[in-house]
């Protein structure tokens, strides 16, 4: 009944994707305080995630991560102090910037993929790599369709990963 103060029998679908992704997110953090890449937050993630080798225009950053220009921008500025990232003409357009790594920005993001697949083989170990396969693949159906904007080109799973 809506209104009621009485909580449902399960979890909601929110509130554990929430706690899983916590779960993701502390040991990710956790292993990434102990290298040379310490001073990456979380927030750093909507570059990372995302960066192509050529590099991005902040508007894609920002349309991929789902936030503003200017958050987009104030993540930038920071890695770009962090000497993660660099702005640079577009080839394309040059009254464009492009936003791309650096070279360590690059070891950066190489290490955290590594250390994300690191994660999930050991989650695969814990909960079954069949059930982790599983999952995957219903998530990444889910954010094809409810958020096309993040995944603009289907993403190769790490070879661990394939079914």
């Amino acid at each position: 009944m809506i209104g009621s103060n009485t909580p449902p029998a399960t979890m909601p679908l929110h509130g554990l994707l929430e706690l899983a992704f916590n779960a993701v997110i502390e040991e990710f953090l956790g292993e990434l305080e102990t290298s040379e890449f310490s001073d990456i937050r979380l927030a750093h993630g909507c570059v990372f995630r995302h960066m192509k080798e050529n590099g991005l225009r902040l508007t894609e950053i920002a349309e991929r991560g789902n936030m503003t220009k200017q958050s987009a921008g104030e993540v930038v500025d920071d890695l770009v102090a962090l000497g993660y990232a660099e702005r640079v003409p577009d080839p394309d357009d040059r009254r464009a910037k492009l936003v791309r790594l650096t070279e360590r920005g690059e070891a950066a993001q190489s290490y955290g993929f590594r250390l994300l697949a690191e994660i999930e083989r050991r989650w695969g170990e814990r909960y079954g790599a069949e059930r982790m396969a599983d999952l995957r693949a219903t998530l990444e159906d889910v954010v094809a369709v409810e958020a096309p904007f993040a995944v603009p080109e289907p993403a190769e799973p790490e070879p661990a990963m394939r079914r």
